[in-house]
């Protein structure tokens, strides 16, 4: 567990380009080689269906609470999710991580699957008590593939969503600019995604 906190936290220090990089960082125990590379198009992993992305991924799970399916056709798909909060984190902190789990549920829905609109509702949950919700912080959001596709067109004049992920020692995971819409420009995608 502690490499692969080490990789991961190394990984978000470390910015991505065209080339692969090859970093070594030294831990307590040993040394690790870190190689991080662009996707192609044609590499970035597809599912069939929002529900088998997210078990996949991980992120968010119904055993924990964090993921309801409210909707389950994908042509009218609505999830809920909820990421776990302490009752001192201040309001924005708050509600900067329910605009950031919609934003990041929408662009790896548009990205990994066929789907074409989804209803995303973002309920943070306590992270001592998992049925206890903070619905006075909940929000709901259409979102349809074509206002994703106009974000990612002025965000990096592209709708290849491929380039949001990048390969860290072999495994697909958010990139810079998944960050990037994640947290530089989170206030400005959120509301071009709740229009």
């Amino acid at each position: 567990m502690k490499k692969i906190f080490l990789i991961v936290s190394f990984y978000a220090l470390i910015s991505c380009s065209n080339d692969k990089k090859n970093e070594t960082i030294t831990g307590e125990d040993e040394a690790v080689t870190i190689q991080t590379k662009e996707i192609n198009p044609s590499e970035l992993k597809k599912y069939k269906s929002v529900k088998e992305m997210l078990e996949d991924a991980h992120d968010f799970t119904v055993e924990q609470g964090t993921l309801k399916f409210i909707n389950n056709d994908e042509n009218n798909l609505h999830i809920q999710v909820s990421k776990p909060i302490l009752e001192n984190d201040s309001d924005k902190m708050i509600n900067d991580i329910v605009k950031r789990d919609i934003v990041y549920a929408a662009f790896q829905s548009f990205a990994q699957t066929p789907i074409n609109k989804i209803t995303i509702t973002s309920i943070p949950i306590d992270l001592n008590n998992k049925k206890k919700y903070y619905n006075e912080y909940k929000k709901t959001v259409i979102v349809t593939k074509e206002k994703a596709d106009r974000i990612m067109q002025k965000e990096f004049g592209s709708t290849d969503y491929s380039i949001l992920f990048t390969t860290l020692n072999g495994l697909q995971v958010p990139g810079d600019k998944f960050s990037k819409l994640k947290f530089q420009d989170l206030d400005f995608v959120y509301k071009e995604l709740s229009k």
